[in-house]
């Protein structure tokens, strides 16, 4: 596996890997989705920014932790599983917290990038 730490490639896989809760659960908090419509969805709204490889896995312990639940499963005309999850009342505090805690973050980079002799 090739070493990206130190690097822009670094930065961006560990900011989506820090984001990618929360902008799941706000998602599910829009509407129930099944699993792989999450990571289009996410691609799709960040113009192709964001992307996850592996959904299943963030959702997987999205539900461990009571964020978010298996609201229904169904076979899709193309004879596939589909899966919808919704959020749970849990998930809505847990990111509530998270859309802080980020903003918190967000303002903090900000204003230090815009201080004294830094961006304009």
């Amino acid at each position: 596996m090739e070493q990206i730490s130190g690097s822009v490639e670094g930065l961006e896989e560990k900011m989506k890997k820090a984001t990618c809760e929360m902008l799941t659960l706000f998602l599910f908090e829009k509407h129930e989705m099944f699993v792989n419509e999450v990571a289009t969805e996410l691609e799709s709204l960040s113009n192709g920014v964001f992307t996850i490889s592996f959904p299943y896995a963030v959702i997987y312990r999205m539900e461990r932790h009571g964020y978010v639940q298996l609201k229904d499963k169904h076979i899709a005309k193309d004879g596939r599983l589909r899966q919808f999850y919704e959020i749970t009342d849990k998930g809505r505090s847990y990111l509530a917290v998270l859309l802080d805690s980020y903003d918190k973050i967000n303002k903090g980079i900000s204003a230090i990038l815009h201080s004294d002799g830094g961006i304009e």
